[in-house]
């Protein structure tokens, strides 16, 4: 499981859902800049460090994450 958030302004995270997998997380990031960001053409970045990928898209304060969640049970 993988839990995807947005940073806002460099500290705010605001969560945008839990997906099974990392391909489910990347669309929804896509999803997400298409309508709620004014920038017209993001150009994507990744970065990982642990279990986090770092995804920039342009935006010089916000970006996103996508964690791996370790499943209970």
């Amino acid at each position: 499981m993988f839990k995807l958030q947005h940073i806002i302004h460099g500290f705010y995270p605001f969560e945008l859902g839990i997906f099974d997998n990392v391909q489910e997380a990347v669309k929804a990031i896509k999803d997400h800049v298409r309508v709620n960001s004014t920038i017209t053409n993001p150009h994507y970045a990744k970065s990982m460090s642990g279990d986090s990928i770092r995804i920039d898209y342009g935006a010089k304060d916000c970006y996103y994450t996508i964690t791996l969640v370790k499943e209970m049970g």
